[in-house]
């Protein structure tokens, strides 16, 4: 095959993966935004704030016991499934299924037993100590579910786990209205459980009917064959702990920091959730293909130096082109957007969204090559970067936030994404001869240098500055990149072809 024609294969290939679940995330992100506008409506900023403390923490808890099993699984399920080799697959998930059932039940007795210490944490007292022992089945369901979502990945079933996933937004969204509606701010544990509970189920069946389920938790001779899976994992499941340690740092500082604004509390840490959640939601619907199609991929490439980087190098493309376009436009229609998906309590999160928009751009770029050190099994190295990334975001929010408020705290986001740019690059570079393409940096300055443009237009108060930078930095950035899309993929003739049979 030439090399322009493999190189129009994989950009399609990406292309059609990211499809396949940014479709997915895209239902699941309208099912979210309908939800946080009811929760918005009912709970306030303050019920928001107390929503995204719980889910923080418990996101830290599972992270530190789970063992990193959810991913470090997923490689050698595929690998066997490529083998079609059945006896050993379903060897292989019994075993797997064995140690996520094990390190669910740790999760859960961690969250239990320390309650008292994560309502002390968080809100200097035990007023919430009861709350945090309703919520250590969370952590058991969202480590079983996460366990079965491996399997899933590994055997390829992904039409199946985006099927799940769709259901599972629908599931979620109805019980937690319906213990909103019912009990307000008192039915936030009680809707996280139920969630976690259903989303699970739906995971487990979805496993169930591909391999049956069996575990062997008490049998130590079979347990000890998974050594190795545990050893790559834990270097995933520290990063993942260092992670949300620092997200769960953040919050910290939101409930205790003075800064400039209205908010205090519980309120702040809902500002911050709603910015959060609008900036993250979007990147979701293109980075949602990175587990389950990019990392086999790039796993297969690192034997060959010169494949490897053309592997990260067109991720990069793709996904640089399909975030940029729309972040101008974003910007621009940020109070509508906050307005009309959560309310007016919500304005102050608009400065955070421009401040943090160059960070969904940073994160397309950063987020191919960080997956470097996983694929040449480099687990401590991996440790090293991605704690790398938790340090420079704790540091950067602890100077910003307290100095300039929520605008700060969006400034954080960016800037902590420009150090581990930085981080990657050097180290990966280094170590596996990764080198960013000549076009692909090209490419990428010019998008950034668009958005930084429309960011400097929206904060002028002259409201035609303020429109004209916002909307033609988007057409020019839109423009770039149908132009990319179309040289590489051809994608309007294959559109004529889809509609006209031709």
């Amino acid at each position: 095959m030439k090399p322009h024609h493999s190189n129009q294969a994989s950009i399609g290939r990406i292309l059609k993966y990211t499809g396949l679940f940014g479709g997915v995330q895209g239902f699941y992100a309208l099912m979210a935004m309908v939800r946080n506008k009811i929760t918005a409506l009912l709970l306030k900023t303050g019920g928001m704030g107390q929503i995204d403390n719980f889910s923080r923490t418990t996101d830290l808890i599972a992270s530190g016991t789970n063992m990193g099993l959810t991913f470090s699984a997923v490689p050698h399920i595929a690998r066997l499934e490529s083998e079609r080799n059945t006896v050993a697959i379903r060897h292989y998930v019994k075993l797997v299924r064995s140690w996520v059932f094990l390190t669910a039940l740790l999760g859960l007795s961690v969250t239990a037993f320390a309650a008292p210490l994560w309502s002390r944490l968080l809100w200097g007292d035990g007023s919430h100590t009861f709350d945090f022992v309703l919520l250590a089945p969370l952590v058991f369901f969202s480590t079983l579910c996460g366990g079965e979502a491996a399997v899933l990945k590994g055997l390829h079933r992904l039409k199946k786990l985006a099927t799940v996933s769709a259901l599972g937004a629908v599931t979620t969204l109805v019980a937690t209205l319906s213990c909103y509606w019912s009990w307000g701010v008192e039915g936030i544990v009680p809707a996280l459980v139920l969630s976690a509970a259903a989303l699970c189920g739906m995971h487990w069946l979805a496993a169930h009917r591909s391999i049956r389920y069996e575990i062997a938790p008490m049998n130590w001779r079979f347990l000890r064959r998974g050594r190795r899976m545990i050893r790559l994992g834990l270097a995933y499941a520290v990063a993942g702990f260092v992670a949300a340690g620092g997200e769960y740092l953040v919050r910290l500082i939101l409930l205790h920091c003075d800064a400039p604004g209205l908010h205090h509390g519980n309120d702040t840490v809902g500002i911050y959730a709603a910015a959060f959640t609008l900036t993250v939601t979007y990147a979701r619907l293109i980075f949602m293909s990175m587990d389950a199609d990019y990392f086999p991929r790039l796993s297969a490439a690192t034997a060959d130096t010169t494949l490897q980087n053309m592997t990260v190098n067109r991720q990069i493309d793709v996904l640089v082109q399909l975030t940029a376009p729309l972040l101008p436009l974003f910007c621009l229609l940020s109070p509508t957007v906050v307005r009309m998906l959560y309310s007016c309590d919500f304005s102050a999160a608009v400065s955070m969204i421009e401040a943090a928009a160059p960070y969904l751009l940073f994160k397309a770029i950063c987020t191919p090559i960080a997956y470097l050190g996983l694929a040449h099994s480099s687990s401590r190295l991996y440790l090293l970067v991605e704690s790398s990334y938790a340090v420079a975001f704790v540091a950067a929010m602890a100077l910003c936030y307290p100095l300039l408020g929520m605008p700060g705290a969006g400034l954080a986001l960016t800037v902590c994404h420009v150090v581990y740019l930085l981080v990657v690059l050097f180290t990966y570079r280094h170590h596996f001869g990764f080198h960013l393409a000549t076009d692909t940096r090209r490419r990428c300055l010019l998008q950034l240098f668009i958005l930084l443009i429309a960011v400097l237009a929206l904060q002028t108060a002259h409201t035609a500055v303020h429109w004209i930078g916002g909307l033609g930095a988007t057409v020019a950035s839109s423009l770039f990149s149908i132009r990319f899309l179309e040289k590489h993929t051809h994608i309007f003739k294959r559109f004529r072809r889809f509609f006209t049979g031709k």
